[in-house]
């Protein structure tokens, strides 16, 4: 277990991390603070020093490097910030040698793009693939490239730059350039468009909403419009169809280029994802080659709001060879025989592949530990709640045989009634179907309320280090939601088996595998070779044969 420093650095705000790197990355200390940009270099630098000075001072053991994550133009290997335009006055600053005399640490320095995509290449939508386009899609458009297991970064650490690319010979300014996929697709581009089709709008006699409800242009922005659009505004659906359309059009010449197993994309993407699939698939299909196609997934990045917190840490972490979730492929040969055998058999769950691991990870401490297993579900889900207890009460691949000082204790006493028992009987894993009781819960929904006979079993059944497993394909089952909410109150790690964007229960959810399908059917059968791949998992973990 080691502790590392991270700098992210960014012309509206910059924070110095200290985390703890085991399995994943763990936060223990923050400094955050406005860069104030037009200050200058000096003032930010004495800001940072003071963060890594808090940060030292909270360590519980020395760390191991600086990571840095800053917007380019930068040169990575020669340690050097070279003029980004969101920071004025920072010009061939090496960054790397002055930390490194000033504290004594290796330090290591990675743009901002590329950082984040290693993050969701080992720890988000992109962990367990090898070959990732990670694309920003905020402010602008930048991306992260992952070939082969590697990062590449280009002679000039170039590479990526694709909001440089010209879709068309003219439309909105992005990088410098009209008709971009930066101008196109970013938030500035996003907005850009949005004031123009407003003006539109306004010569034809027909403002606009947000005209209407008192927005001036200088109000109107990506998040604006997406709000808009998510009440069903029909201009600024439109707005987002074309957003989308272009979307795809950038990325179908990613993907004849690079042929990458996805495409992870943050920011806009992740909070809009709604408003620019239908259209983004539409223009894929219309642009790319089919084969390339075939098994790409492109996918909204899932490491959240701590993206760039985590993209300074693991600037140092790539650079030193540490792969923060190297445990989970350190196990045993037949349980990630499993793991992959899903994959094969079902190619479209590969964009679970991440979860998958996180889920059979959090089951398999549990189980190591004596805890149990609780699951829950309504209507099919709560069949397949009663499915897994099944699979880990008794052997499901293996035979799980009874250890000898068992066997022998049962072998005596058994012998009158049904002789072999001690032959017969499996070990089990704890597990436990809260739908199953029926008294107890005509009893909670009579007597208390209709929606609590599954979170009042959770307080009766559930300790600390237990696991409650909820399915629901659309994630919004507010009773499970309940239990959920219940469980976590008391120390229970929580997962969740749901649709596509996780509904309510998701996000609430320690962990949450988002199986693919437009309908419940779809979800719900692609549910089950999920929980049979980590029933034979963990099977194969405790009881190797």
């Amino acid at each position: 277990m080691s502790t590392f420093i991270g700098l992210d650095i960014g012309g509206t705000t910059c924070a110095v991390l200290l985390a703890q790197v085991d399995q994943g990355i763990e936060f223990l200390h923050e400094h955050r603070f406005d860069t104030l940009s037009a200050r200058g270099f000096e003032p930010v630098w004495a800001q940072l020093c003071q963060g890594i000075d808090e940060a030292l001072a909270a360590a519980p053991t020395p760390p191991t490097a600086i990571g840095i994550s800053c917007g380019g133009p930068l040169n990575s290997s020669r340690g050097l910030i070279l003029s980004p335009p969101n920071l004025p006055g920072w010009d061939e600053i090496p960054i790397v040698r002055m930390l490194e005399d000033k504290y004594g640490l290796p330090a290591f320095l990675q743009n901002d793009a590329n950082a984040c995509a290693l993050v969701e290449w080992r720890m988000g939508a992109g962990r367990g693939c090898q070959d990732m386009v990670f694309l920003t899609m905020g402010t602008g458009m930048g991306a992260g490239i992952i070939v082969n297991n590697r990062l590449v970064v280009g002679q000039d650490n170039m590479a990526g730059e694709v909001g440089h690319l010209r879709l068309a010979q003219d439309g909105p300014l992005g990088f410098g350039k009209a008709g971009s996929f930066e101008g196109f697709t970013s938030g500035g581009g996003i907005a850009q468009t949005a004031v123009s089709l407003t003006r539109q709008l306004v010569r034809e006699g027909r403002p606009p909403a947000w005209i209407l409800d008192g927005c001036t242009e200088e109000q109107i922005d990506a998040r604006l419009m997406a709000a808009y659009a998510k009440r069903g505004d029909k201009d600024a659906l439109f707005l987002f169809e074309q957003v989308g359309w272009m979307l795809g059009c950038g990325l179908a010449l990613i993907v004849d280029t690079l042929n990458p197993q996805r495409i992870v994309i943050g920011s806009i993407f992740a909070r809009a994802e709604e408003l620019l699939r239908p259209s983004m698939e539409r223009a894929l299909r219309a642009e790319a080659l089919d084969d390339s196609l075939k098994h790409l997934h492109v996918l909204p990045a899932q490491t959240g709001e701590r993206l760039g917190d985590y993209a300074s840490i693991m600037s140092a972490l790539y650079a030193l060879e540490i792969d923060p979730m190297a445990r989970e492929r350190e196990d045993d040969p037949v349980v990630l025989s499993h793991f992959e055998r899903l994959f094969e058999r079902w190619p479209c769950l590969d964009m679970c592949r991440g979860q998958v691991m996180d889920a059979y990870l959090c089951l398999r401490e549990a189980a190591q530990k004596g805890g149990k297993v609780l699951t829950a579900g309504n209507g099919g889900s709560c069949a397949d709640a009663a499915h897994i207890v099944g699979e880990l009460m008794k052997g499901f691949v293996l035979k799980r045989p009874l250890n000898q000082a068992l066997k022998d204790a049962l072998g005596a006493a058994t012998q009158d009634l049904l002789p072999g028992t001690a032959d017969l009987l499996q070990q089990g894993i704890m597990a436990i179907c809260l739908n199953e009781h029926t008294a107890l819960s005509s009893a909670v929904a009579n007597d208390l309320d209709p929606l609590l006979p599954i979170a009042q079993q959770v307080i009766g059944y559930g300790r600390p280090g237990d696991v409650l497993l909820v399915i629901s394909t659309s994630g919004n089952a507010r009773n499970l939601a309940l239990a959920v909410q219940t469980a976590k109150a008391l120390g229970l790690v929580t997962l969740a088996l749901t649709g596509r964007d996780g509904g309510i229960i998701g996000p609430l959810c320690d962990y949450a595998i988002p199986a693919p399908g437009d309908t419940t059917a779809d979800i719900q059968e692609h549910h089950l070779p999920i929980y049979h791949c980590l029933c034979a998992m963990i099977e194969a973990k405790l009881f190797p044969e």
